[in-house]
């Protein structure tokens, strides 16, 4: 992989865009107007040593095609939404949205999104085979006294390769608007007041945690507050000034595994330096009607699991979950490129010939996804996790990243992302969380829109026999490039997401 991915940064500048958004909802409009003004907050950053070669977002070249429509997205939580439809309209592609809505998500969903964990993406661009972009939190070697292990950081690293094998805007435009999430604040949406309730009692056994998440009364956060968190905004701004690599090789890293330490993390700088994200072919399944399946691939074998209730067309949760839990059983996680290749082959092999396995998984832990795709067919579909609701409970020292749980701690998460593609135009997007139920609602959504003609209700995405999952979806009738009258968003109608789109 080059070198080009981790050290690369430049000098840009963030121009204030100005466009609205019709929202009925009291709370939306909040939620909306804060993200916004902290997306378009005017900021510099320092000038680094080198240039990526990607556009500024307020250059020419990205204003150009800011009219009309510029593309769908859905996610469960609002306001990571809303960042990733501001890239769209300054002229950012599916790819730089896409990693702007996950850097969102480590500020406004801090219980299933951080720096400290990862992820998986299938990314599509019209006329090529879909790719995946593997970057799940990975063990580290511990040292000396680990309560709480924790995984080797890989969001930075993972959403920095797809965006530079795939976008278009500069990265340290995107990490910008981050920062100002994390400094000017967010408000605490319901997902996220929902997930702090639901674990509250042994979260707040620690201080620094009890700290970051309660009001100054000393309450906890509801939906509504806000929340602010100065010491991420220190750290995105220096991830743009010195460039990505510093939370692997440089000052961060330091930082991150002495803080690591303290709280049982038993993280070390070697950790940090040999953790790679990985990008591979996507799976691939021939549909009836002639369109083609893409599903992330191993390690995030939540694609495996969907394609496979897919294509056999049986019970959707039997299926995906004993197709994953015979794949685990045999196929232990593996993280560098060469494992991953042969692993991709080796599940194309099993979905080829629809040998779906038996067995049962035990209760997997959170996560949470989103799918985006701008005018042109490109799109990005992913799901990102920290192994388990805020991880390890933990804050790395004075970093303000809460760390992910270490896979060898706790069972991976069903992370199911997914593309359908029609001769060679984008057709639909779905990406899934919810435990045991995620690969399965997955297959049962995309069954469901495929066959929802030009129903434009939330119910298009229906999963009846998973309750747990939540899906996010995309589906454009007529194909990307195309007519984009008939492009249409969805967020599951059991969630609090969010699903923007033209119409």
């Amino acid at each position: 992989m080059s070198k080009r991915h981790y050290f690369l940064k430049s000098c840009t500048f963030l121009k204030q865009p100005l466009h609205c958004f019709n929202i009925k909802n009291d709370w939306l409009k909040k939620a909306g107007t804060l993200a916004l003004s902290s997306a378009i907050t005017l900021s510099v950053t320092a000038c680094g040593g080198g240039s990526t070669g990607h556009k500024a977002l307020n250059s020419k070249e990205m204003q150009d095609r800011v009219t009309g429509y510029v593309g769908s997205i859905a996610a469960d939580e609002p306001q990571a939404a809303m960042v990733a439809r501001d890239i769209l309209i300054r002229g950012g592609n599916a790819a730089d949205a896409a990693t702007a809505l996950g850097f969102a998500l480590t500020v406004t969903l801090p219980s299933r999104a951080s720096l400290g964990g990862g992820g998986a993406c299938v990314a599509y661009r019209p006329g090529q085979p879909a790719q995946s972009f593997l970057f799940l939190p990975q063990p580290g070697n511990i040292k000396g006294t680990a309560g709480r292990p924790a995984a080797i950081p890989m969001m930075a690293r993972g959403l920095y390769l797809l965006q530079a094998s795939n976008g278009k805007a500069d990265i340290n435009d995107i990490l910008q608007v981050t920062s100002n999430l994390a400094g000017n604040g967010v408000t605490v949406s319901d997902i996220f007041a929902s997930d702090l309730a639901a674990v509250q009692g042994p979260l707040f056994q620690d201080p620094a945690m009890q700290k970051l998440f309660t009001r100054r009364d000393g309450a906890t956060l509801q939906a509504g507050d806000m929340l602010y968190q100065p010491r991420l905004k220190i750290i995105y701004d220096r991830l743009t000034t010195a460039g990505i690599s510093d939370l692997y090789i440089g000052s961060l890293a330091h930082s991150y595994t002495l803080g690591a330490q303290a709280a049982g993390g038993g993280l070390s700088g070697a950790d940090f330096r040999n953790a790679l994200p990985v990008e591979a072919p996507a799976l691939s399944i021939s549909l009836p009607n002639k369109e083609t399946l893409y599903l992330v691939s191993p390690p995030a074998d939540g694609g495996l699991g969907m394609g496979m209730a897919w294509k056999t067309q049986s019970n959707s949760l039997t299926t995906s979950q004993g197709t994953v839990a015979a794949w685990r059983a045999s196929n232990p996680a593996a993280y560098d490129k060469q494992s991953i290749l042969a692993q991709e082959e080796k599940a194309q092999s099993l979905l080829n010939n629809g040998q779906a396995g038996n067995g049962t998984l035990s209760s997997l832990p959170a996560s949470t996804s989103y799918t985006v795709v701008d005018r042109n067919g490109e799109a990005v579909s992913c799901a990102l996790t920290m192994n388990n609701l805020f991880g390890t409970g933990r804050v790395a020292g004075t970093t303000g990243i809460v760390m992910a749980a270490s896979p060898n701690a706790a069972p991976q998460p069903l992370l199911t992302a997914a593309i359908t593609t029609y001769k060679n135009r984008f057709l639909a997007a779905i990406s899934a969380s919810g435990q045991n139920d995620a690969a399965a609602a997955g297959a049962e959504s995309l069954n469901s829109l495929l066959n929802a003609g030009e129903n434009k209700e939330n119910s298009a995405i229906a999963h009846p026999n998973t309750p747990q999952g939540r899906v996010n979806a995309v589906y454009c009738q007529d194909g990307l490039p195309g007519n984009t009258n008939k492009c249409r968003a969805y967020t599951d109608p059991q969630g609090t997401g969010l699903a923007l789109s033209s119409r």
